[in-house]
């Protein structure tokens, strides 16, 4: 059993307040996706101030974490020259978003006992959102939690412990493909991140690539 897991596997409340989280979570970026509302665009790759946006988000979830990934189903070759290991979904076909979380839970090395999830086109995350999420699932006594930016739940952007595997497993079984409603199947806390709604923003249709551009190009102006 690994050190600080109790005998089912979930985090006790008492030691995972003690140590720091980024030594108990692991963070997949879900890049999976086939852009159909962008024509088709691979949205991870697209480029930002001379790096990918998959990068971006990488730079963001690296120190608050202890194993980083990528869920890609096309141009692996491209993410993998991030540096980061990069995983096709296990499933034949495009299921979305939660069969790249579950691709995530086979490779997550067992000493680590969270699992934090991202889209891979949102290059502002929090920098503090999986501790942000952890101390909320813990105050509700929650097996998971996913941030709210104040006027709609980002379901992309969650954290689990290890007993929500075999959960999502059975939910993607029974045909299940929304986070949403697994997250709401699960009982899972949406934790409040109104005070910074513009950081989960992600690429869904060309006024998004163009307000993100904007505020990057405000950023490093402002520097």
């Amino acid at each position: 059993m690994a050190p600080g897991l109790s005998r089912n596997g979930s985090l006790p409340v008492d030691e995972g307040r003690a140590l720091p989280i980024a030594t108990r979570l692991g963070a997949i970026l879900l890049c999976g996706g086939r852009g159909m509302r962008l024509g088709g665009v691979e949205k991870g790759l697209l480029p930002l101030q001379g790096k990918p946006l998959c990068a971006h988000a990488a730079e963001r979830l690296r120190p608050q974490t202890s194993w980083l990934a990528i869920s890609a189903n096309r141009e692996r070759e491209r993410y993998a020259a991030l540096g980061l290991p990069v995983l096709p979904d296990r499933r034949d076909g495009f299921w979305g978003p939660l069969a790249g979380v579950e691709a995530a839970w086979a490779a997550l090395p067992p000493s680590l006992s969270l699992l934090l999830t991202a889209p891979g086109d949102a290059p502002f995350l929090p920098r503090d959102l999986g501790e942000r999420l952890f101390q909320g699932m813990i105050a509700g006594a929650r097996r998971s939690a996913y941030a709210h930016d104040g006027v709609r739940g980002q379901f992309l952007c969650a954290l689990f412990e290890r007993r929500s595997e075999a959960l999502l497993r059975g939910f993607l079984d029974r045909g299940g493909r929304r986070a949403e409603e697994f997250l709401q199947s699960i009982g899972s806390a949406a934790i409040d991140f109104s005070d910074r709604p513009a950081d989960f923003w992600n690429v869904n249709i060309p006024e998004d690539w163009e307000r993100i551009c904007r505020r990057a190009a405000a950023e490093q102006e402002a520097r």
